[in-house]
C-alpha cells in the first residue's frame, strides 16, 4: 500500500479551494444571483491564479534548476498537474452555469444563436448595426498586418476567413470595453444577449468580403509575475515612478493561458497557439461565459429591494455595542480595550475615531500602514484632514500591493501633497501589517492592530478583527515598528508584538514548543489556529512534532493547506477544516493552551513563508478578558460549523462534515451576525431609562 504524503502540493491545494468556491454555486444551496456571483468569483480567482502562480511556475520552468523543494517534483510536472486539474473543473463550471440559467427562466433569459427566432435576429441585427458596429475595429492578419498585441483579459472574437479564390486568413474583433456587456431586447420579458455573442453572430457583416468558416470567442491571460523590487532601490531612484513603469510592464508579459468558447475551430486555434507561443495544455474550452461582468447589469434590472428572494438576506453591520456614541472614542479606548469583528461590527467606529482624532487638540501625531485602501477612502481623507490641521501624519504606503499599485500610487501623491510624511517600506520586503497609532501631546495614545486592511469596502465583505488598545507595552512596540519602518530597519526585539521577519516565526515556534512540553508532562494543552493559508515548511514540521507529542491541533484554513492531517503516527492529532461562505474568511487567530492561561493573538500573517520571512507582519496578544472570550467564541463556532465547513481528510480531499441526526445547524458567519445583533439589542435595552428613572425625572 502506497504511503500517504504529508506534504500537499501548494498549487493543487489552491485549485481545491477554488473548487469549494464553485460548489457554492450548486443548485438550491444559495439564492440565484449569489450562485452566479460565486461562478464569477471562481473565474476571476482562476484568472489571477494563472497570472500570478502559473506565471511564476512558467518562469521557474525556464531555469536550469526547476525542482520545487517543497512540492518534491519538477516545476514542469507541477504545471502539468495544474493544467489537468483545471481541465477537470471546467465541465463542472459549465454545468453549474447552465443550471443557473435554467433556474432563471421566468425571470431572465440569456439568448444564444441556437434559440433565436427570426424576429429576435432582426431586432438584434438592427441593434448591432446602430449601436455596436461603429465601435468595433476589425483586424485581418496578413503579411502587411502581423498578429497584433492583445491586452490581458480582453475578449476577442476570432474568425477563420476564406476568399472564393482560395487562401485562408484570420480575423480578430476585440470586444469594446466601453460598451455594456449585456444587450437587452425590448419587451416585457427580460431577455439579453452577451455583447461578445452578438459580435460573433454578426461577424459576417464585418468581414463581408470573406466567407467565415470558423468562429470562436477567446481571452488571453498574461503573466503578472514581475519582479517588484528590480531596480527600485538603486541610488536616487524615483520609487513611485519606477513602480508605475513596472505596473505598465505587467500588462505586456507573455500569455500563460488562452480561454475560449467555440466548436470546430481547429484552424484558428492552431494559429493562436502558434502566435502566442502556447502549448495545447494551455488552451481551455468552456461553454460558460469567459467573464461574468454582465452580472452587474442584471443586478440593476433585479435590485435586492424588489427581488429579495434572489439574494442573501440582509446582514447589515452594526455599530459596536461596547462603545458609547455620545462620548469621544479616544477616551473610551484609553479606558478599555475594544475588539471589533468585521463586518458584524461596523467599521464606522474606525472612521469616527480617525475623524475625531483629526479634530482633537490633544492628538499631535498619527501613524498608519496602508496596504490596500478603497478607491474613495474616507480613512485616507481623514489622514489628509489631520495633516491640514497641523498634525504630524506618517503613512507607510505599500506600493507593491499586487493589482492595487496604481490606486496606492495615486493616494501616495495626494497624501504627500496634503503634507503627510509618506514612506514606501523596506527593500525587498512588503509591509503587510495593519497598524495605526494615534499619539497624544502629553504622552501615550491609542493603537489599532488588525488582521485586515484599512479599507471600508472590504470591511463589509471580509471577516476581520481589529484590536483598539491603550496598553502601554503594546503602544511601545507599535511605535518601535513605525520607527524602524521610517528608518528602513527591521524590528529586532519586541516585548508584546510578534513582528516579522525577525521575531514572528521564532516566537510562534516557541509557543508551539510550550504546548509540546505540556503534553510530555501530562498537562492540559492544545492549539487552535485560524488563517487563510498554511505553506511554511518549518511551521508545518513543528505542528507535526506537536501532534506526535500528543497536542491536539485544530486548524481553520480557508485556502491553501499543504499539511495532510490524520496520518497515523504523524498528524493523527491534527484536524483541518475550511469555511467558504457568503463572506471571505480573512481573520487570523492564534490560540495556544487551554483554560484560564490560554494565550490569544490576532495577526496580519498567515503561516506562509512570504508572511513569516519576506514581509513586515504583526501579531498582537489579546489581554482583555472580554476580548479573549469573543475570540474563543469565534473559534468555537468555526470548529462547530456544519453548514459551510469542509473537512480535509487524510486522503488529501475535502468533504462536507457528516450531518448528525440531532446536531443543531451551525453557520459561523450567520451566528456571529446574530451575536452582534443580540448584543446591540441588549445594549439598547440597558441604555433605556427604566420606569423608576422616568418617575424620578417627572418629580424633578
Amino acid at each position: 500500500m502506497k504511503e500517504k504524503k504529508l506534504w500537499i502540493d501548494r498549487e493543487l491545494s489552491w485549485v481545491q479551494f477554488n473548487q469549494r468556491v464553485l460548489e457554492e454555486a450548486q443548485r438550491g444551496r444559495n439564492p440565484l444571483m449569489e450562485r452566479l456571483r460565486f461562478i464569477s468569483i471562481f473565474e476571476s480567482n482562476f484568472d489571477e491564479f494563472y497570472r500570478v502562480r502559473v506565471g511564476a511556475l512558467q518562469d521557474k520552468a525556464l531555469m536550469e534548476e526547476d525542482e520545487d523543494e517543497d512540492a518534491g517534483k519538477e516545476t514542469s510536472r507541477q504545471l502539468t498537474d495544474v493544467f489537468k486539474a483545471t481541465r477537470q473543473l471546467l465541465p463542472r463550471l459549465d454545468l453549474l452555469f447552465a443550471e443557473c440559467m435554467e433556474d432563471a427562466v421566468g425571470r431572465f433569459v440569456r439568448l444564444t444563436e441556437q434559440g433565436l427566432s427570426e424576429e429576435d435576429r432582426a431586432a438584434l441585427k438592427q441593434i448591432f448595426e446602430r449601436e455596436i458596429a461603429p465601435f468595433i475595429a476589425p483586424f485581418v492578419i496578413d503579411k502587411k498586418h502581423p498578429f497584433p498585441f492583445l491586452e490581458n483579459g480582453v475578449q476577442v472574437v476570432g474568425v477563420t476567413l476564406q476568399r472564393k479564390s482560395g487562401g485562408v486568413k484570420f480575423g480578430l474583433i476585440s470586444v469594446p470595453k466601453a460598451l455594456p456587456r449585456a444587450i437587452f431586447l425590448p419587451g416585457r420579458r427580460c431577455r439579453f444577449i452577451l455583447l461578445e455573442d452578438l459580435i460573433q453572430l454578426f461577424a459576417y457583416k464585418v468581414f463581408h468580403r470573406y466567407e467565415i468558416v470558423e468562429t470562436l470567442i477567446f481571452t488571453i491571460i498574461r503573466n503578472a509575475d514581475i519582479d517588484e523590487n528590480e531596480g527600485l532601490y538603486d541610488f536616487d531612484v524615483d520609487f513611485r515612478g519606477a513602480m508605475s513603469k513596472l505596473v505598465e510592464l505587467r500588462g505586456k508579459l507573455a500569455p500563460v493561458e488562452l480561454k475560449y468558447r467555440g466548436e470546430n475551430c481547429d484552424k484558428i486555434l492552431s494559429h493562436l497557439k502558434q502566435m502566442l507561443y502556447l502549448s495545447k495544455k494551455q488552451l481551455f474550452c468552456q461553454t460558460a461565459p469567459l467573464q461574468m461582468g454582465f452580472l452587474s447589469l442584471l443586478e440593476k434590472r433585479f435590485p435586492k429591494e424588489e427581488h429579495p428572494e434572489l439574494y442573501y438576506e440582509p446582514m447589515p453591520s452594526l455599530y459596536p455595542s461596547c462603545v458609547d456614541r455620545t462620548r469621544p472614542l479616544l477616551d473610551q479606548i484609553l479606558e478599555k480595550d475594544v475588539l471589533l469583528s468585521y463586518p458584524f461590527d461596523d467599521i464606522a467606529m474606525l472612521l469616527d475615531l480617525l475623524e475625531q482624532a483629526a479634530a482633537d487638540e490633544r492628538v499631535d501625531r498619527i501613524q498608519i500602514s496602508l496596504y490596500r485602501v478603497a478607491s474613495n477612502s474616507k480613512i485616507v481623507q481623514s489622514l489628509i484632514d489631520a495633516a491640514k490641521r497641523g498634525k504630524s501624519v506618517t503613512c507607510v504606503v505599500e506600493l507593491r500591493a499586487r493589482f492595487d499599485e496604481e490606486n496606492n500610487i495615486d493616494w501616495s501623491k495626494r497624501l504627500e501633497e496634503a503634507g503627510c510624511h509618506v514612506v514606501y517600506g523596506l527593500p525587498g520586503y512588503k509591509v503587510h501589517c495593519k497598524l495605526l497609532f494615534i499619539g497624544l501631546a502629553q504622552g501615550g495614545g491609542v493603537a489599532q492592530v488588525g488582521t485586515g486592511n484599512f479599507n471600508e469596502v472590504t470591511a463589509k465583505l471580509y471577516t476581520d478583527l481589529a484590536l483598539f488598545t491603550a496598553h502601554e507595552g503594546i503602544l511601545s512596540d507599535v511605535q518601535e515598528v513605525f520607527r524602524c519602518l521610517v528608518a528602513g530597519n527591521f524590528v529586532e526585539h519586541s516585548q508584546h508584538l510578534l513582528v516579522a521577519p525577525l521575531c514572528l516565526k521564532n516566537r510562534l515556534m516557541e509557543l508551539i514548543d510550550q504546548e509540546i512540553e505540556k503534553a510530555r508532562a501530562g498537562e492540559p494543552c492544545g492549539i487552535v489556529l485560524k488563517m487563510n493559508s498554511l505553506t511554511d515548511k518549518d511551521l508545518v514540521e513543528k505542528l507535526v512534532q506537536a501532534s506526535q507529542a500528543g497536542v491536539r491541533v485544530q486548524m481553520i484554513v480557508r485556502g491553501i493547506c499543504c499539511l495532510t492531517p490524520g496520518l497515523r503516527g504523524r498528524t493523527e492529532n491534527i484536524e483541518v477544516r475550511s469555511i467558504v461562505g457568503r463572506l471571505l474568511e480573512h481573520s487570523r487567530i492564534y490560540a495556544f493552551g487551554v483554560g484560564a492561561n490560554r494565550k490569544f493573538f490576532i495577526s496580519s500573517a498567515d503561516f506562509m513563508t512570504r508572511n513569516t520571512m519576506q514581509r513586515v507582519e504583526v501579531a498582537v496578544p489579546v489581554y482583555d478578558y472580554k476580548a479573549k472570550r469573543k475570540l474563543a467564541k469565534i473559534l468555537r463556532l468555526a470548529l462547530s460549523d456544519n453548514q459551510k465547513a469542509w473537512v480535509l481528510k487524510s486522503s488529501g480531499n475535502y468533504r462536507m462534515p457528516g450531518k448528525a441526526t440531532r446536531a443543531k445547524p451551525v453557520n459561523l458567519q450567520m451566528s456571529l451576525f446574530q451575536v452582534a445583533k443580540d448584543e446591540a439589542m441588549s445594549a439598547k435595552d440597558t441604555r433605556k431609562p427604566s420606569a423608576k428613572d422616568n418617575n424620578k425625572k417627572r418629580k424633578k
